[in-house]
């Protein structure tokens, strides 16, 4: 890579890239044709070389051809550090899991374990999010069938001259109290 800075000496920023024409399919056909036509025409190229035009080519074409094989390299390396990391999620899942059977068994040292990795897979709540429709039958159901408390009011119009309206409007009662006998008599809400 310094080798090839030193010869190349060409930085660009975002801006500077932004504004250069790159060589794809129809440019680089482009290129050619006028490289053919103007080595066949030299009185039409009269302010540039015919010869400096065809050094551009070529080292375009050896760059182009030097990215194809780092892209090849990258896409190599990519792949060998997918598996690595493939290996190592899945051993460490088998870590996660003996940890989490022996933290259900009583295992104090598991438990500690346990906890400190449990974290890594609890998925963060939704706070504020609209429900997804499946969310939305799920409880418009446990409603319906007396399973849970709330009201639920489905407002819908359609778009004639203008854009429609759909609205879920979702109110859960949450309040109410439950108790489970245990045997030494305890009572929870």
């Amino acid at each position: 890579m310094e080798d090839f800075r030193e010869v190349s000496e060409n930085y660009l920023n975002r801006i500077q890239r932004r504004r250069k024409i790159g060589a794809g399919i129809k440019n680089y056909g482009f290129i050619e044709k006028v490289a053919d036509l103007a080595e066949a025409n030299p009185q039409f190229a009269q302010f540039f070389s015919t010869a400096d035009l065809r050094n551009c080519i070529k080292n375009f074409d050896v760059c182009r051809d030097l990215a194809l094989l780092l892209q090849a390299f990258a896409r190599l390396v990519t792949n060998t550090m997918l598996v690595y990391s493939d290996e190592a999620y899945r051993l460490s899942g088998i870590f996660y899991n003996n940890v989490k059977e022996l933290s259900r068994r009583g295992n104090p040292m598991a438990m500690e374990l346990f906890h400190t990795l449990q974290p890594f897979f609890k998925r963060p709540k939704r706070a504020g999010a609209p429900l997804s429709e499946k969310e939305e039958l799920r409880d418009a159901k446990a409603i319906s069938r007396g399973k849970k408390d709330g009201k639920i009011i489905f407002e819908n119009i359609s778009p004639k001259l203008t854009g429609g309206v759909h609205k879920v409007i979702e109110e859960k009662f949450n309040d109410s109290e439950s108790f489970s006998e245990k045997a030494d008599g305890e009572i929870k809400q």
